[in-house]
């Protein structure tokens, strides 16, 4: 039933049950001579009596916060924990990254090592002085090779230190 009906329908109902002092007033017999009197509506009652029914409007609801509030706090959390998440795999890098540092600074210094040992070895006292333990003599002066005549002109031959005694 909507509404309108049931204002519709409770209105003459509810006008039938109470008499209103007017309603006496111009029914009785000292109404002013210039009005007209009209006949009274009454409503027909119904031969057993029933409630006037009407509409009950029902409480509007309030909306909760609580879904609002938990949804706010859940993404505070989230937040909260995926920030503790990453600094910890951050701090779990950075210390990789600083045996890996360590690690490289090692094998930096070794190469260093081995690079001061080459241009060590390969110096012109060091060559002498391995190239004699092994026997070698220093060269003499160069010779020419002459092609036409195949003759070596100028140069000495490599004398061996142990030729002179």
């Amino acid at each position: 039933m909507s509404a309108s009906t049931a204002r519709a329908t409770r209105r003459p109902a509810q006008r039938a049950m109470r008499p209103s002092a007017r309603q006496d007033k111009t029914w009785s017999g000292d109404a002013p001579a210039g009005r007209v009197r009209r006949p009274h509506r009454r409503a027909i009652a119904p031969a057993v009596t029933q409630p006037a029914l009407h509409v009950v409007r029902s409480v509007v609801p309030r909306r909760s916060t609580v879904p609002f509030i938990l949804l706010v706090s859940m993404i505070l959390v989230g937040a909260l924990a995926a920030s503790m998440l990453l600094n910890a795999h951050m701090a779990g890098i950075a210390f990789k990254m600083k045996a890996a540092q360590v690690e490289l600074n090692v094998i930096n210094d070794h190469i260093d090592t081995v690079r001061s040992q080459v241009e060590q070895a390969s110096s012109s006292e060091a060559l002498a002085e391995r190239a004699s333990q092994l026997g070698m003599v220093p060269a003499g002066s160069p010779g020419v090779v002459d092609l036409s005549s195949a003759a070596v002109t100028g140069g000495a031959p490599a004398e061996s230190p142990d030729a002179g005694e």
